[in-house]
């Protein structure tokens, strides 16, 4: 059903679009975006008693569901007259099928491009109504789309939101297609032809198996984005894009009476999609240890190791992150103590851990001095983690990993919008473990955690089969361009 809307309402502005892959460890470290700020190792600031950095977190929302399936989550700030608007579809890279892997990415691009009713690029639209904080996002588990306007604004906004989820398909054209699948494509050859450019398919491709949903990447193969077809889109949209797939989160200067007049206004005519199955992913290991050891246009040699280790949903998602905060995430960390500062054979140390929906990743690298021999920073890095391992953390390095990353949870909570903000954590917390508040129990199990628990599970995970992985200086022997896409039979 196509809407009749004032040339007033339309006539909004816009900038260039620029959506954003996200695309896991694309590059050197832990950078990319992480939709579980709980879940993110932050940098070491002043430190507060955990009590008081609990008490901090109030984040009080109301929930409600429109007839047609959308879950929409409100929470009143009034401390600015802003709305941070999120939009969140249960959709990603996980969910495509063998050739089409790319898609997921390739599609949210084709999101800013204009609707039926407003035909312009996006961001001209956001830019006239004075938003900020304007972007859209794609992981191997969801795509979001988010912003923060003037609550003078909110009307128009949920306007374009609501037309682009109800009314996409009439306004993409075979030219729009083309050309976002080029935007996407040269992204791809940037990212590949970067330090590092490759190694976001090395983790996935040597972690998760064939057949796996993880395997392949976000970005996806050459191939498979030449592919992408019209009738592609329209199943895209039509199977993923409905209301009863997608969280709406307004947080700011609204309440959840306004919010339902209004979210019903715009949203509540668009009908309901199809049901959307869910792939059953599991957390593969290594039959055993494994090496690979490739060259890159880089100034020295990287060290990684890695392991699978439980997503977010998990609750060992909390406890190993307190451990990789432990062991390299902090500034005099073991690893820094040991291999930077003490016998100095690194230049740098580092452990994250990026926990995906239904399986995470555990990473500790370790970047090698020059003029040392790689094999002697080698030994030295297991042998730190195997002391890790043995011993677990003291109680005073876990209180440090408590406070600086919570500390660094609760600042991103300042914001009603944007990436860390608390739009983005309500609805992730829906998304993935229907419970919007989940940033207030991670927070709380964080606190709670002792060094016995998070020694158990850093032994148990990380005595598993390890990937090793060595980054040399050198001239590259391969290339990323048929890399990416590399699913095949695909199963949990």
């Amino acid at each position: 059903m196509k809407r009749i809307l004032s040339t007033s309402l339309i006539a909004l502005s816009v900038a260039a679009c620029s959506t954003t892959a996200t695309e896991p460890l694309a590059s050197t470290s832990a950078e990319a975006v992480v939709d579980r700020p709980a879940n993110a190792v932050a940098a070491a600031i002043e430190p507060a008693p955990l009590s008081e950095l609990v008490a901090e977190v109030d984040l009080p929302f109301e929930k409600f569901t429109l007839d047609n399936g959308l879950t929409v989550v409100v929470h009143e700030d009034r401390k600015a007259p802003l709305v941070g608007v999120s939009v969140w579809y249960d959709v990603g890279s996980k969910h495509e099928p063998a050739g089409k892997t790319g898609f997921a990415h390739l599609f949210e691009h084709l999101m800013f491009n204009g609707t039926e009713n407003a035909p312009a690029d996006w961001f001209e639209y956001i830019e006239q109504m004075g938003g900020t904080d304007v972007n859209g996002t794609t992981s191997p588990d969801r795509t979001n789309y988010f912003q923060t306007v003037p609550t003078g604004a909110l009307d128009r906004i949920l306007m374009l939101e609501s037309d682009r989820m109800g009314h996409l398909l009439d306004a993409v054209t075979q030219e729009k297609l083309d050309n976002q699948r080029g935007v996407v494509q040269n992204e791809k050859r940037q990212g590949d032809n970067s330090p590092f450019g490759l190694l976001r398919y090395e983790i996935f491709e040597n972690l998760f198996p064939k057949g796996h949903r993880y395997h392949h990447s976000t970005i996806g193969s050459m191939g498979d984005l030449e592919a992408a077809s019209m009738a592609d889109v329209q199943s895209w949209f039509r199977d993923h894009y409905g209301p009863n797939n997608a969280v709406l989160v307004l947080a700011g200067d609204i309440d959840t009476a306004t919010a339902r007049q209004k979210v019903e206004q715009w949203f509540g005519d668009i009908p309901a999609g199809p049901e959307v199955e869910h792939p059953e992913v599991t957390v593969p290991t290594l039959p055993e240890a494994k090496t690979k050891v490739t060259t890159d246009n880089i100034s020295t040699t990287r060290l990684f190791r890695m392991w699978t280790v439980p997503g977010s949903n998990a609750p060992e998602a909390v406890p190993l992150n307190l451990a990789s905060a432990v062991l390299g995430g902090l500034s005099s960390s073991r690893l820094d103590n040991a291999l930077v500062r003490e016998d100095p054979v690194a230049v740098s140390v580092a452990s994250y851990n990026y926990p995906l929906e239904d399986a995470g990743v555990f990473i500790v690298q370790a970047d090698v001095k020059p003029g040392v021999d790689p094999a002697e920073v080698a030994a030295k890095l297991d042998a730190q983690i195997a002391e890790f391992l043995a011993t677990g953390p003291t109680a005073d390095e876990l209180e440090r990993a408590k406070v600086s990353t919570m500390a660094g949870v609760i600042r991103g909570l300042e914001s009603v919008g944007g990436f860390g903000g608390k739009a983005p954590q309500l609805a992730a917390g829906e998304l993935y473990m229907g419970d919007p508040g989940q940033v207030e129990k991670e927070l709380a199990a964080m606190a709670a955690a002792t060094p016995e628990q998070v020694h158990a599970l850093a032994r148990t995970w990380l005595s598993r089969p390890v990937f090793n992985l060595v980054f040399n200086p050198g001239e590259r022997t391969e290339g990323g361009e048929n890399r990416g896409g590399a699913l095949t039979n695909p199963e949990g």
